[in-house]
């Protein structure tokens, strides 16, 4: 099932290519896992395993076929993962980092990527010194943003990862970043995990700032496939009167 996944995600990217050279910007996959109640993990700053063995071996296939993976700094903070291919055999994505004041820890799995260093998106006004320490310590901080604390713009990050050589790019989380993605609707499709289990804990999706008049993000399901106990959605996007 992987393997058929892993062709999926190519002929959309294929699809979608002169649509991303127009705009100049990588082909986007927004990739998570949650709960029936919609929920990412028990609480924020919590880490829990929701996906089983299968679909995890699923993350890591489509982890080979982008050039990089995204996620924020609270994931990073929470998590501490590796972003890595390591289930199944495959290049391993460039390690992106959304971080305006520069916490990532000197510790961190993604500081000791076995081959690609993590570049780090952040403010202009961060911290020189953390800036000096980071980039000593291996990884290319890229300033984006103004002021401390600030979003980083997405429409900037993907023209800036564009220039830079990247075409395809997966989003795995966490929450703030998912919600950003979905509100300036910058995604091409978003494969979900929907695990069997409900937590009652912190939603994957933030408040959106959708407008009575507006239509809300959406998607269309193209496939569903069981793994194991896990139900995975294939979409493409859409808009939805609410």
């Amino acid at each position: 099932m992987v393997e058929t996944a892993r062709k999926r995600i190519r002929e959309w990217q294929e699809e979608g290519k002169a649509h991303c050279e127009a705009q100049q910007r990588p082909w986007v996959t927004l990739a998570f896992a949650q709960s029936l109640d919609g929920s990412l993990t028990f609480a924020q700053g919590q880490p829990s395993a929701l996906s089983g063995e299968a679909a995890l071996h699923l993350t890591h296939g489509l982890r080979v076929e982008h050039q990089a993976i995204l996620v924020g700094i609270g994931t990073v903070l929470a998590d501490n993962p590796r972003l890595t291919v390591r289930l199944i055999k495959g290049t391993h994505p460039q390690p992106l980092i959304l971080d305006t004041q520069l916490r990532t820890p000197l510790e961190s799995h993604v500081m000791h990527h076995p081959s690609n260093p993590p570049w780090i998106f952040t403010s202009i006004r961060a911290a020189e010194r953390r800036r000096h320490i980071l980039e000593t310590r291996g990884a290319h901080v890229i300033p984006l943003v103004s002021e401390p604390g600030e979003r980083i713009p997405l429409p900037r990050l993907l023209n800036d990862l564009w220039h830079r050589g990247i075409r395809t790019l997966m989003v795995e989380g966490g929450a703030t970043v998912l919600t950003a993605f979905l509100e300036a609707r910058l995604l091409d499709a978003a494969i979900i995990t929907l695990a069997p289990v409900w937590i009652g804990g912190y939603h994957y999706i933030n408040k959106l700032l959708i407008s009575p008049e507006r239509q809300a993000p959406g998607l269309m399901l193209l496939y569903h496939e069981l793994y194991d106990h896990d139900l995975v959605l294939w979409g493409r996007p859409t808009e939805r009167q609410i």
